[in-house]
Order: C-alpha cells, then sequence, then structure tokens
C-alpha cells in the first residue's frame, strides 16, 4: 500500500537527500577556505593534513575545500551528483579512518558525541547518491541535458 503511494514521488525523495546532504557541507568548506576562520584558511588545513601525513596535503586541502563548497552546491543541483558523491563518500571514509579512528582513537559513538557515526551517515547518503544518481528532479533534465 505504501509503495503505491509513494513509488511515483521517489524522485522527491531523492531531492530531499540532495537537499539535506548539500546544506550541510558549505558550513565546513567555508572554514577552509576563510584565512579568517578557525582552521586559518586553506594554508591552515593544508598544515592540518599535512601533520596527518596525508600526500599532498596542499592540492587536497584545495579539493576537499572545494568539494564542501561548490561540489555541494552543484550535488544540491542535481549537477555532477554521482562524482559528487563519490567523492564526499572517500572524504567521509578519511575522516573516519585517519581523524576519528586514527588521530582521536574514537568509537562509533562516545558519550560525548564526538564518536564517527555522523560521519559514517554522511558516507552511507554519499553511496546512496552514487548508486540512485540525482533522480529527475534536478538540473540536468530540467535543462534538457
Amino acid at each position: 500500500m505504501l509503495a503505491d503511494i509513494f513509488s511515483p514521488l521517489s524522485d522527491w525523495g531523492l531531492l530531499i537527500l540532495r537537499l539535506g546532504f548539500g546544506v550541510l557541507f558549505p558550513f565546513h568548506g567555508w572554514m577552509k577556505l576563510n584565512p579568517r576562520g578557525p582552521v586559518g584558511g586553506v594554508r591552515g588545513f593544508s598544515g592540518w593534513l599535512q601533520q596527518l601525513r596525508v600526500p599532498l596535503p596542499g592540492l587536497f586541502a584545495w579539493v576537499v575545500a572545494l568539494l564542501e563548497t561548490a561540489g555541494a552546491v552543484l550535488l544540491v543541483l542535481g549537477v555532477a551528483t554521482r562524482l559528487l558523491a563519490l567523492g564526499f563518500a572517500i572524504e567521509m571514509l578519511v575522516a573516519i579512518l585517519l581523524v576519528k579512528r586514527g588521530m582521536a582513537k574514537k568509537r562509533f559513538m562516545e558519550p560525548d558525541g564526538t564518536g564517527w557515526e555522523f560521519e559514517f551517515a554522511l558516507v552511507v547518503a554519499a553511496l546512496a547518491l552514487l548508486f540512485t544518481g540525482p533522480g529527475a528532479i534536478a538540473l540536468p533534465w530540467a535543462a534538457g541535458w
């Protein structure tokens, strides 16, 4: 019964997923781009990546900052959804493995809320978008691409 009601609306579900996912990241990306912010801009973020022994930290600082800002906007619009979702899934897996589990030694759930369950949920959402694509309510289809 519920399938009969909601199946025709599945593209709206993908739009909601893209919106919910995409609205989170620009704030994080801006912290990495803003030289006056708490991270110290791309230079500060690059230094932090270097401490984590990420190869090519200067390059990846820019990749992550642009993915989280411009990439999130494009994802919301449904442009290059699968490619961007792959990028976000990789980014969140790296965050879990290098930062949350590696450097901070965090468990999945921590009493103070600093575990890696949120990043895991973002990996799952990114993988869902990777496998489903943007759906019909997306800029490429609206523009006839």
